[in-house]
C-alpha cells in the first residue's frame, strides 16, 4: 500500500473512533438537554375498579393535566413525545367521599431508565379531586326489531332472548336517573335462520331521545341477541295401513279430517320433512274406525295451526261377518324338549269376507296359532294368537289382535 493512501486510511480510521467516542460520552457523561412536555394527561389508578368496589367515585379531576419540563441525555430525551409520558395518582387509600389532593408519579416508556430523567419544573406537584358516592341504577334494554323475513319463514318476536337483560348505569345520580331505558335495534331483512350476535346500543331519556354523551359506566359495552326466525311448512298427514284377507283397503274407505297441519320449527329441522305420520292402524283389529288420532310433531318443531288431534274414520263395504267357535289351536316356536299344554280349549272367531266365502267356510279350515319363541321359561303363560283361514285368501279374522290363549309350558 502506498504512503498516501496508508495516510487516508489512518485519518478514517481516526475519525470513526472520534465520532464512537462522541456518541460514548453524548450518551452517558454529558450533552445534556432539556425538554418541555405540556398538557400530560393524569391517569387515576383504581377509578375503574377500586373506587366502584368501595361504592365510590371521581366526581371531578379526571380531566386533570400537568406541563411538564423534563431533562436528560439528549439521546433519550429527543426520543420522547408527548404521548410517551403518563402521570399516575393511585387511589388505593381513598376509602371515603371527600376532596383529596395526592402526589402523582411520572411514568416513561419501558425503554427508558427513570434514573437517566430529571423533572426540571412541574405546573404542579398534587393533583386535587372531588370523590363521591357511585350511584347504580337498573335500566331494561328494548329490542326493536326492523325489516321482514322472505316466505315461508316467519320471525318469533315475542321470543327474543337478550344477554344480559339489563343494564347497570352508574355514576352521579342526576347523569343516571336521566337515562331509563336503552335501545337495541335488530335488522331481520332477508334471514333465513335464526340471528345471535352481539349489538351496540343506545341510551334513551324518557321522552325516547339519545342520550349523546351520558357521562355514566354501563355494566356492558354490548347486548346480546337472539331472534328465532323459524320456517313456515304445511305437510300432509298420513296413516299407514296394516291390511290382512277379510281386511284390505279395496274393501274399505277412510276420511281424515283435518289432513293436513301448520308447522313451524328450525328450517334444518323442517327442511328434510315431507310429512308427518299418525302411525299404523291395523285394518283387521277393528269392525269400523271412528276415532281421534293424537298429532306428534317432530323434535323442535312446534304447532301453527292450533289442531293437537286428527279424526280418522274407517268404513268397510261389501263384507259380511259369521262367527265360529274354534277348537285347532296349535302352538308354534317351541324346542324339541318342550311342549304346550292348552287351558284355553276354545276360542269364539269372527271372520269378516265377501259373504259368498263366508258361507263356504267350514270351522275346520280355520286354526289359531301361538307363537311362542318369545318364551323363555316355563310355567303358565297367556299370548297373543294369529287366527288363519286356509282356502280363502280374502276371509281373515276380525279382532284377532284381541285373542288371547292361556296355555301352560312344560320342559320334558
Amino acid at each position: 500500500m502506498s504512503e498516501k493512501a496508508t495516510k487516508i486510511a489512518y485519518l478514517v480510521l481516526s475519525l470513526l473512533l472520534a465520532i464512537l467516542f462522541w456518541l460514548y460520552v453524548d450518551a452517558s457523561k454529558g450533552h445534556m438537554m432539556s425538554q418541555d412536555f405540556n398538557s400530560v394527561p393524569i391517569d387515576f389508578i383504581g377509578a375503574e375498579d377500586t373506587l366502584p368496589s368501595r361504592g365510590l367515585m371521581l366526581a371531578s379531576g379526571e380531566d386533570a393535566t400537568v406541563d411538564l419540563r423534563l431533562s436528560g441525555p439528549r439521546t433519550v430525551i429527543s426520543g420522547l413525545k408527548s404521548s410517551d409520558i403518563r402521570a399516575q395518582v393511585n387511589l388505593v387509600s381513598v376509602n371515603s367521599v371527600g376532596p383529596y389532593s395526592l402526589k402523582w408519579d411520572l411514568v416513561l416508556p419501558d425503554h427508558v431508565n427513570r434514573s437517566d430523567i430529571t423533572i426540571e419544573r412541574s405546573s404542579r406537584s398534587n393533583v386535587t379531586f372531588q370523590v363521591t358516592t357511585l350511584y347504580s341504577h337498573e335500566i331494561p334494554i328494548d329490542v326493536v326489531i326492523e325489516g321482514e323475513v322472505p316466505e315461508p319463514y316467519v320471525s318469533m318476536d315475542a321470543r327474543v332472548v337478550k344477554e344480559p337483560s339489563v343494564l347497570t348505569l352508574s355514576g352521579l345520580r342526576d347523569a343516571v336517573d336521566q337515562i331509563v331505558s336503552a335501545r337495541v335495534v335488530v335488522d331481520i331483512s332477508n334471514a333465513v335462520g335464526t340471528i345471535q350476535q352481539d349489538y351496540s346500543y343506545e341510551l334513551l331519556d324518557a321522552e325516547g331521545n339519545v342520550v349523546a354523551d351520558p357521562k355514566v359506566r354501563v355494566s356492558d359495552q354490548s347486548v346480546n341477541v337472539t331472534v328465532p326466525v323459524y320456517m313456515m311448512k304445511e305437510l300432509p298427514l298420513t296413516v299407514k295401513f296394516k291390511q290382512s284377507p277379510g281386511s284390505t283397503l279395496a274393501n274399505a274407505s277412510w276420511n281424515l279430517e283435518p289432513d293436513k297441519i301448520t308447522i313451524m320449527g328450525d328450517p334444518l329441522s323442517l327442511e328434510t320433512i315431507e310429512e308427518i305420520s299418525l302411525g299404523e292402524v291395523d285394518l283387521s283389529a277393528y269392525y269400523e274406525f271412528d276415532e281421534d288420532l293424537e298429532i306428534k310433531l317432530p323434535a323442535g318443531c312446534e304447532n301453527a295451526s292450533g289442531f293437537k288431534n286428527t279424526h280418522l274414520t274407517i268404513k268397510f263395504h261389501n263384507l259380511s261377518t259369521r262367527s265360529f267357535t274354534v277348537t285347532n289351536i296349535r302352538p308354534a316356536g317351541l324346542s324339541a324338549s318342550q311342549r304346550f299344554d292348552l287351558i284355553t280349549t276354545s276360542v269364539d272367531v269372527v271372520l269378516r269376507g265377501p259373504a259368498d266365502d263366508l258361507e263356504q267356510v267350514m270351522e275346520e279350515d280355520i286354526r289359531i296359532v301361538v307363537d311362542l319363541k318369545e318364551i323363555t321359561s316355563d310355567g303358565t303363560v297367556t299370548v297373543p294368537a294369529n287366527v288363519y283361514v286356509d282356502g280363502y285368501s280374502a276371509v281373515g279374522a276380525v279382532g284377532a289382535s284381541e285373542i288371547q290363549i292361556t296355555g301352560k309350558i312344560i320342559s320334558s
